[in-house]
């Protein structure tokens, strides 16, 4: 078996690969890419993502991009099952838990993310722009929190460690960073305190962003 990942260290999709192959104890080749610059990348990149994003997972000869399909496609075949279980309604709460991860959390936090930290290319910063962004991301946790189940169930995405945790990770270390207030949000207090601190996050986590300071 041979796996590569093109990826770059502060990518946060690619952050959640690394967290499963971590998982998974896969042992795989990191070619790394810049993170940024999609419009300049090379056509070699190109020829295997014309989509220039990151990362890309080559399986011997099979090719494979957008993160949480690869999640999904590692823990099918490399021996992870259980952390995407085959029963349709434990699958569906992994799969929701992705998607909201994607359709809703994401767009929201990721102007967050590029006025707040330095790695991110970004223009003027605007502090009462950021406060009605992170408004908006605060009541996307009020979804999340209604979603997750009882600390009871297992303290993670879905009750047991699963995949949807791999994907969510990133996001949850830079709202830790940022130091937004979990204080309404116990529930994804929680989780995020028993994941960031899991051995294998810890391992494959990558370096921090740099978050830039308040103006104003």
């Amino acid at each position: 078996m041979s796996l590569t990942v093109y990826e770059s260290p502060l990518s946060s999709n690619a952050q959640k690969v690394r967290f499963l192959l971590a998982e998974l104890e896969l042992a795989y080749e990191s070619i790394e890419v810049a993170m940024f610059g999609v419009g300049t990348r090379s056509p070699e990149y190109l020829a295997i993502n014309p989509f220039g994003l990151l990362p890309t997972l080559i399986d011997n000869d099979f090719v494979l991009y957008e993160s949480n399909t690869i999640l999904r496609y590692l823990a099918e075949t490399k021996g992870g099952e259980e952390l995407y279980p085959r029963s349709p309604r434990l699958r569906a709460g992994v799969d929701r838990m992705l998607d909201v991860l994607g359709c809703t959390m994401r767009p929201r936090i990721a102007p967050l993310e590029r006025r707040r930290f330095a790695n991110f290319p970004h223009g003027h910063r605007d502090v009462d722009d950021e406060r009605k962004i992170e408004a908006n991301v605060m009541n996307a946790l009020d979804g999340v929190e209604a979603t997750l189940p009882p600390e009871s169930a297992g303290g993670y995405a879905t009750g047991p460690f699963s995949i949807a945790d791999c994907a969510w990770a990133p996001t949850l270390r830079r709202m830790v960073e940022m130091e937004l207030d979990f204080s309404a949000h116990p529930k994804v207090a929680a989780w995020a305190a028993q994941l960031l601190t899991r051995p294998t996050w810890v391992r494959s986590k990558g370096p921090e962003l740099e978050l830039r300071l308040p103006e104003g």
